[in-house]
């Protein structure tokens, strides 16, 4: 254990002096410093209450336990991110007695919890014997109470800087504006106000990184939108809090010097989105397997936006699902790999199995199965969730069978309906047809599945998408007035469009079939969506591929080589690559299109999918699987993972084989 001061942190941030420093009087050895905790029991929590030696300006910590029952409105519960979990500094308690904690931790103790001197406090790292792990699983199994129960939530996002600061100040504007408006009756909209700042396409180079949306898109890269436990932090925030005993801001987000009701940053972020003004906020950011993404959206904007709406079908007491959480929640992250589904229990209505409990004793790889086979035992209509699994997806535990997913890694799942370019839900994928149970059996004892199935076809050609030369992907954001032509860019592209095209007219099944139905097939399956049931799902599609199309030849240096970057065309046609763009980034993403041997369909699926792979339609699941050869064992198939086939997604299929029964490990 570390006993290092803060007087560095505390001088520059002139707080009180050495309020984390040992006392000169305590010489208690090290090992017996350690505060040793009060047990609580099922149904309790412990808060702790500050306070200040006048002579010496330590803080000092006292633990209280409370039965959470009746403790409704009585603390303020904190939400942060851990961060660098090495324990560098220590706070003293009550008793002599001190607890390491982390840096965030001793921000919070620094520049949150003097603001309240007379308030109780819940932060986990402090409220928590986070060296006992079976009262860490009991008290874990409580955080969506503990968070609904709160007076108030505060987001501690760290101490910020001057643009932390712009960023604050740029939302309050927003807001006060859009208020005015909503007291005017009038639907509100930020247009007018950005007409200084123009839509992307007609700003110049210069304005690209104007400060205030760079402020913005900062502050919403901040770690703290990305930690999974977030979700439920937020979400449950006050729910059971009587209206007398709750603040009137249920979360707030603060920095050292500046705060932000959550409520605020919620509607501002709404009205950017509704007046398609975020592509403002769009950066470049690393992703998990190291590779750069350009021209992605901030991760605090997705995280708002899913964070509002599941509070709000909390407040609705609408349902919210472990399967529906789980297939939203691929990117969030978490220092403890099972915490990835640990997390969802406060907040999700479906919790009902014991065995979903937490549990810190057992390993990620049997958290991961004993969940997977549980959500398997409740999707019978569906077979949800092996659309997430399959070791054609990213893994870090590589000894996880091949059917339970990998929850750990930022893979994702293949989204169950298309969108049109109109940004309206198409009609729901039915692999199978009419709904239909999988009867899928799980074998605890052998780690397997058994399932039944079709398969209609073998992958025979795979079209891996070209990625840049620092292995991260091309940028899906349109930047008209930078766009230049690029052979080594654009020509990447264009040639591995060019490659599928020649894949399709070769094909003995589309001999016959004009370029114009190529073309078609092609930018149907490239999102995901073609006409089922007779009725077109998209009828802007054609003029949007298009326009996508021609621009993918200019810019690799064909046809009009360079026009695309003139003010000769029309804003409309920018418009139209784009809406194909943000189509095929939802659906396609960095995923393969492959082609099959016999009946020739095409279609898309994980990155790792190979040569050989059968395509499989599963009795009662929404989406075709991808299945291979155990290199161990010809009697048994390893699921490689769900995908996308142009003419199979509404039960095409059925008619194409026979019912065969596959043992999956």
């Amino acid at each position: 254990m570390s006993n290092k001061a803060l007087p560095l942190l505390v001088e520059q941030r002139k707080a009180k002096a050495n309020i984390f420093g040992k006392r000169k009087e305590l010489k208690v050895k090290p090992a017996t410093q350690r505060y040793q905790y009060a047990p609580v029991g099922p149904e309790q929590i412990r808060v702790l209450s500050i306070a200040i030696e006048s002579t010496t300006g330590q803080l000092i910590c006292t633990f209280h336990v409370r039965n959470l029952a009746s403790s409704l409105g009585s603390y303020r519960a904190i939400s942060y991110c851990w961060g660098n979990p090495t324990k560098t500094f220590h706070v003293l308690c009550d008793n002599g007695q001190v607890l390491p904690i982390t840096t965030s931790c001793a921000e919070i103790l620094t520049h949150v919890v003097p603001r309240y001197p007379k308030d109780f406090f819940w932060i986990d790292q402090l409220c928590i014997n986070q060296e006992d792990y079976v009262e860490k699983s009991a008290q874990v199994l409580l955080m969506g109470q503990i968070y609904s129960s709160t007076k108030q939530v505060i987001a501690w996002l760290g101490c910020g800087d001057s643009g932390s600061e712009k960023a604050i100040d740029y939302v309050e504007g927003l807001y006060k504006e859009i208020d005015q408006m909503k007291c005017q009756g009038i639907q509100p909209t930020l247009q007018p106000t950005m007409s200084s700042e123009p839509r992307m396409r007609n700003m110049p180079a210069e304005m690209l990184r104007e400060r205030r949306w760079n402020a913005l898109s900062r502050f919403l890269q901040n770690p703290w939108f990305e930690r999974v436990w977030v979700m439920q932090e937020v979400i449950m925030a006050c729910s059971k809090t009587e209206d007398t005993a709750r603040e009137a801001i249920h979360t707030v987000i603060s920095f050292e010097k500046r705060s932000v009701s959550f409520d605020i940053l919620a509607e501002v972020l709404s009205t950017l989105e509704r007046d398609h003004l975020v592509l403002n906020l769009i950066c470049d950011r690393p992703s998990k397997d190291g590779t750069m993404e350009k021209g992605v959206d901030p991760p605090g904007l997705g995280a708002v936006r899913l964070f509002s709406a599941l509070r709000e079908r909390r407040q609705w007491d609408e349902p919210v699902t472990l399967n529906a959480a789980l297939s939203r929640t691929w990117n969030f992250k978490a220092t403890d790999a099972r915490d990835k589904l640990y997390a969802l229990l406060g907040f999700c209505t479906d919790v009902t199995d014991a065995r979903l409990r937490p549990d810190y004793t057992v390993s990620v790889e049997n958290v991961y199965q004993t969940w997977t086979e549980i959500l398997l035992e409740h999707s019978l209509e569906d077979g949800r969730p092996l659309p997430m699994g399959g070791i054609g997806l990213a893994r870090s535990f590589v000894n996880l069978p091949s059917w339970v997913p990998d929850f750990s890694t930022g893979s994702y799942e293949i989204q169950i309906r298309p969108m049109t370019v109109g940004g309206s839900p198409g009609e729901a994928y039915q692999a199978w047809g009419d709904c239909e149970p999988t009867d899928i059996i799980v074998d605890r004892l052998s780690s397997s599945i058994h399932l039944k199935g079709i398969v209609v076809d073998t992958v025979e050609a795979v079209f891996q998408q070209p990625l840049t030369e620092e292995g991260g992907r091309w940028d899906n954001v349109i930047r008209p007035l930078l766009l230049t032509p690029d052979k080594l860019k654009y020509g990447a592209v264009l040639h591995w469009l060019e490659e599928i095209q020649k894949y399709l007219t070769q094909s003995s099944a589309h001999a016959g079939i004009g370029g114009a139905q190529v073309m078609e097939l092609l930018s149907q399956t490239i999102i995901g969506n073609y006409p089922s049931g007779g009725a077109n799902t998209d009828e802007a599609l054609p003029r949007a591929f298009d326009s996508w199309y021609q621009s993918q030849r200019e810019l690799a240096g064909k046809d009009k080589a360079g026009i695309i970057a003139t003010q000769s065309r029309k804003a409309d046609f920018y418009d139209q690559i784009q809406a194909f763009e943000d189509l095929k980034a939802l659906s396609l993403q960095d995923r393969p299109i492959f082609g099959t041997t016999r009946k020739h369909f095409l279609g898309f699926g994980p990155k790792g999918l190979q040569h050989g792979d059968l395509v499989c339609i599963v009795k009662g699941a929404r989406m075709p699987f991808l299945l291979r050869k155990d290199p161990n064992d010809d009697n048994k198939w390893n699921l490689v993972g769900a995908c996308f086939v142009h003419g199979l997604m509404y039960g095409e299929g059925l008619k194409l084989g026979e019912m065969e029964q596959f043992l999956v490990v």
